[in-house]
């Protein structure tokens, strides 16, 4: 029979778990995998100006993403009532914000995404003569099996 042996704990602050350190520090954030460009799809649909968004994830990368965020800028303030995107949406004066969650999947070439956004200023002829005058897109880089970000 072994001899009992007391089990020691060694704490060290130096060190970490590389999957939780990295997971949840917010410096994962980069906007240099993923395009954005729109097309001006419909300027009057009974309510509201549609857009169609698409984003290209670039040749030069393969990670997982965990979510991707894309900034809208209009160049009219929109109403909360009547504008609307097919992602959960913040609006903010004329600025709209669109999270996609992404459920940790792998992007690499080729991939992408479209979805529709709906523009309404409160008015039918501002609504109709809105443009988009800045389109942003970052992802977040989200930590493989290994622990790793890519």
């Amino acid at each position: 029979m072994k001899n009992y042996v007391k089990p020691v704990i060694i704490a060290n602050d130096e060190i970490a778990e590389s999957v939780y350190m990295a997971s949840g520090d917010g410096s994962n954030w980069s906007s240099d995998c993923w395009t954005i460009n729109y097309t001006d799809v419909q300027k009057w649909a009974g309510d509201s100006h549609v857009f169609e968004l698409r984003a290209d994830h670039s040749t030069d990368y393969e990670h997982i993403s965990g979510c991707t965020v894309v900034t809208v800028t209009f160049s009219a303030p929109l109403s909360e009532n009547g504008s609307r995107a097919e992602f959960p949406y913040v609006i903010n004066g004329n600025t709209m914000t669109i999270t996609r969650e992404l459920l940790g999947d792998s992007y690499k070439s080729g991939d992408n995404y479209t979805f529709k956004v709906w523009a309404f200023t409160g008015d039918q002829a501002t609504t109709e003569a809105i443009t988009i005058t800045n389109l942003t897109i970052s992802c977040r880089h989200d930590v493989n099996v290994q622990g790793r970000i890519d």
